[in-house]
């Protein structure tokens, strides 16, 4: 419960003291028409005291009965590098991403974000570029991640450099890599339509 909460309930719990003594020692001076006025409105006030207060202390207390975790929830190293990315400690984050890749060499998912992070977030393409190419160099992708890498690849060249010749070599690189597979029939889609456009 915030500060402000406890002031706030506080300062209710007193002014509902000092009101009821006022009545309390009022009450048989005041005629029926008074008597009816302060009751309504102490029926009023302790409706709305319910409802702003003791309801949703009750909701919170249920809700994290029925829906919380008995333990803390162990943060990830993935989770902490995507909070990095949420409070713009964007080079934080790269390192964070560096780590996990380092630790899993076979995710590519950490590559993928460093280079997300560099595209979109520090407006860098040629480290993005470089970070794919890095790691197609670094080491042997399985067939999936390596045409993915490829594509992206691709699609930065394409959309970012407007080097058109560059994408088309990577999708002939992905025909050449990957024959017979649903890759090479990607690539030859795509390869396909940039000729049509150019």
């Amino acid at each position: 419960m915030t500060n402000k909460r406890l002031i706030i309930i506080n300062a209710l719990i007193g002014t509902t003291v000092f009101l009821i003594w006022l009545i309390s020692s009022n009450w048989e001076k005041w005629e029926i028409g008074t008597k009816f006025v302060v009751t309504f409105f102490v029926a009023v006030s302790v409706g709305l005291f319910v409802v702003l207060v003791i309801l949703p202390i009750l909701g919170d207390r249920i809700g994290a009965f029925f829906f919380s975790a008995p333990q803390e929830m162990e943060v990830d190293a993935t989770t902490k590098a995507a909070a990095k990315v949420s409070q713009g400690d964007y080079e934080g984050a790269i390192k964070a991403y560096k780590a996990i890749a380092e630790e899993e060499p076979e995710n590519r998912f950490p590559i993928f974000e460093i280079a997300k992070i560099q595209h979109e977030h520090l407006r860098d393409i040629d480290a993005s570029i470089k970070t794919f190419e890095d790691s197609l160099e670094s080491r042997d992708w399985p067939e999936n991640d390596a045409a993915a890498i490829i594509f992206r690849l691709q699609q930065i060249y394409l959309e970012d450099k407007q080097d058109e010749e560059h994408s088309k070599k990577l999708l002939e690189m992905v025909i050449e890599k990957f024959p017979e597979t649903r890759h090479s029939a990607n690539a030859h889609h795509r390869l396909n339509e940039l000729n049509k456009i150019g």
